[in-house]
């Protein structure tokens, strides 16, 4: 099979492209925040409690002052290429109205396929309990508490409170962001020991920024982004419509993000972005198929999500059931 030399480098365009395009339904790039690295895998430094612990100082005439220690430890990251890609066969090109600039479709495709995966990659990992401290998790609706989708017993409020003391006892954390998914929103929306409370104000209807309000949250994110139960097209008849399911499903999670990456900084999380031979975590390059005859566009993202901290979140598993 015969290739074009475009094969080995990447189109500055499309790649453009495929960086700008992003569903505002997402929210994993706002909990796993940014970090910028140069070399694929490396390590970190995992800072100890030590500002936490009292030493004694008192010094003794003519004595020297009592030395104390930073502890730490290392992790590691690894960031893999994800990749997909996309062919305009020459018949569609040619046939293609003005409107269409289907290189540039195809990079958003791809690119949208990626993304797809790396917001679902971020709530398997948010939604796990094994990445939480054994005091900052709990299943809903068991043990003596009650899923908030039961109006009558449940207190979504206090719960809150509960959880945000254990964060604070546990590692001196306030939290900042509750995440939730859609369908645990609606159900907050509709809970009337919630909407009881703002039934006075001049527009008693509970709101999002009530509910930060009632909540003690400086920001709620909500992941309405959706999957289907389809995982290839040839899997389902083309007329039917696929099943869809929310991304976040119907737990939630109290979490401390951190406004920025940083040493020394803690936050639930990071995403870790290697700069692949100096040209970008994401590139987007095309090629043309002479045997296929058609112009293939391939998108690549180096990244890798990593929970930083057990001890930055708590999680309320399996929080409701949706709203019928």
């Amino acid at each position: 099979m015969a290739i074009s030399p475009q094969k080995v480098h990447l189109d500055k365009a499309l790649t453009n492209i495929s960086i700008g395009y992003q569903n505002e339904a997402y929210i994993g790039d706002q909990i796993f925040k940014s970090v910028k690295v140069e070399k694929q895998s490396d390590r970190y430094y995992v800072w100890g409690m030590e500002k936490f612990r009292s030493h004694n100082d008192l010094r003794a005439p003519g004595t020297e002052a009592n030395e104390i220690t930073w502890d730490f430890s290392l992790d590691t990251y690894f960031t893999e290429g994800h990749a997909l890609r996309s062919q305009v066969a020459d018949e569609v090109q040619l046939n293609a109205d003005e409107v269409f600039n289907l290189e540039a479709e195809a990079a958003e495709l791809t690119m949208e396929g990626i993304r797809l995966n790396k917001e679902i990659n971020a709530a398997n990992m948010v939604l796990d309990a094994a990445n939480y401290h054994a005091d900052l998790k709990v299943t809903l609706g068991s043990g003596g508490t009650y899923k908030w989708s039961d109006y009558q017993n449940s207190d979504p409020r206090m719960d809150i409170a509960k959880a945000k003391q254990a964060m604070h006892r546990k590692a001196g954390v306030r939290p900042n962001t509750l995440i939730i998914s859609e369908a645990t929103l609606n159900v907050l929306l509709m809970h009337p020991k919630l909407a009881q409370m703002v039934q006075y104000v001049q527009t008693p209807v509970l709101a999002m920024e009530q509910l930060k309000v009632l909540l003690g949250v400086s920001n709620i994110l909500v992941g309405s982004a959706m999957k289907s139960g389809i995982t290839n097209a040839g899997q389902a008849n083309p007329a039917d419509i696929d099943p869809l399911n929310y991304i976040w499903g119907n737990s939630a999670v109290l979490a401390y993000i951190a406004p920025a990456a940083g040493r020394r900084t803690l936050s639930l999380g990071y995403t870790f972005e290697w700069n692949q031979g100096g040209l970008g975590a994401i590139q987007t390059r095309k090629w043309y198929e002479t045997g296929r005859k058609a112009t293939v566009v391939e998108s690549e993202y180096w990244y890798c999500h990593k929970m930083i901290s057990p001890y930055a979140g708590f999680l309320f598993a399996d929080a409701v059931n949706p709203l019928a």
